[in-house]
């Protein structure tokens, strides 16, 4: 009661927002909201603007249903057209104007979905975008330009699809030749650029706003290499993917420094999982910034055990520590075999033994001058004994 009092007040203080409509079909007037004056009626139903005879709408009127041709009107001039099924999804040619009476869009439906040659217009008339919608988007093909008319995104399909309207056979590199295209932003700005051949990115380069690269790619094979670069041109970081399948695999992910010194490096393989192809992270390194490792990962499965062989080193390159887990589960693993510690001499500074249930079993301690202090067999509560006492 009290939503329904407020709406009653709010159409009484703001009268002026809501526009009365005039309707009438085939030139007799009626009232669209009373389903006795349109039931099994036919024609085309026009709804002006009481107090400024603009035209509002247009639909069209089959049987005393609403489906079929409709039109919307922006200050009395056509702003959209359209056609809809008696169940409601548009079908056929879709299209939308400028307050001028510019067309700047038009596409056909199929269903309620876009598909086939897809066009729009900036207010003056000159394209802004061409495209061709396919079921999936690989399938399909766009080309995107700029007030100017230079070209701002290109996106190619498996053969030319945008003639005559754009010429993606050229510049998508579909004769046989590749072809290096520019992309510009709106104020006119080099933003990127692509070498493509049979519409395959071989070649990619964008830019930061002071003109230094921000990423670039390059084809080889099956093999995509991606870099990505600071402002101040600064390769910050590396990425390898296979390109064979979709989705791509990644097999190499390198981070760098400010400096530029590589800081982590991650490598992958290829293999089969359930069916599916996967990445599976193999070696995970990181690095001081002198250039010395810092630690080493490498992963092995052990049928379908993953295990995880860890070395940590001194900044001067030394090994510090090696040993090896297994994972139990997604985020616990355990410890096992010989776990070992090294002062930076190169001399052995600790040795655990672990059992079958990742519990030290013999644990075994050095000085730096190599000499033995204790050999101590572990239990599970905690103590401990000599080995030989």
């Amino acid at each position: 009661m009290r939503n329904r009092l407020l709406a009653t007040l709010l159409i009484c203080i703001t009268p002026a927002a809501f526009a009365v409509q005039d309707c009438e079909l085939n030139g007799q007037s009626i009232n669209t909201s009373n389903g006795a004056e349109t039931a099994g009626k036919t024609g085309m139903v026009r709804c002006k603007d009481r107090d400024t005879g603009r035209m509002e709408r247009e639909y069209e009127l089959r049987n005393g249903s609403s489906f079929g041709l409709m039109r919307y009107y922006r200050d009395g001039k056509l702003n959209k057209e359209f056609t809809t099924t008696p169940n409601g999804p548009r079908v056929g040619l879709e299209r939308e104007w400028a307050a001028n009476g510019q067309l700047i869009e038009e596409f056909t439906n199929v269903n309620g979905s876009a598909r086939g040659l897809r066009r729009s217009w900036y207010d003056n008339g000159s394209p802004k975008r061409v495209e061709f919608v396919a079921d999936n988007e690989r399938e399909g093909a766009a080309a995107h330009f700029t007030p100017k008319q230079e070209l701002s995104e290109l996106r190619c399909g498996p053969k030319p699809l945008l003639a005559p309207h754009v010429d993606d056979a050229a510049l998508c590199g579909f004769g046989g030749k590749a072809s290096t295209v520019s992309f510009f932003s709106s104020e006119g700005k080099l933003r990127s650029t692509q070498t493509l051949l049979a519409g395959v990115v071989q070649k990619s380069s964008r830019f930061h706003e002071n003109g230094k690269p921000s990423e670039d790619l390059e084809r080889n094979g099956t093999q995509v290499k991606e870099n990505f670069y600071a402002e101040d041109g600064t390769k910050r970081r590396e990425k390898v993917w296979d390109d064979s399948n979709r989705p791509a695999l990644q097999l190499r992910d390198a981070e760098f420094h400010t400096s530029g010194t590589l800081v982590r490096e991650r490598q992958y393989t290829v293999a089969e999982s359930n069916g599916r192809r996967r990445s599976r992270l193999i070696l995970d390194a990181r690095y001081f910034l002198n250039g010395q490792p810092q630690s080493k990962e490498k992963f092995t499965l052990d049928g379908t055990i993953e295990v995880r062989e860890l070395q940590r080193y001194f900044d001067s390159g030394k090994l510090r520590f090696q040993g090896s887990f297994v994972a139990e589960g997604r985020y616990n693993e355990r410890a096992i075999g010989v776990h070992l510690s090294y002062f930076e001499n190169g001399k052995t500074e600790s040795e655990n033994s672990y059992d079958d249930k990742g519990n030290i079993k013999r644990q075994r301690v050095w000085d730096a001058n190599g000499v033995l202090r204790s050999d101590d067999e572990l239990f599970e509560d905690g103590s401990r004994k000599a080995v030989g006492k």
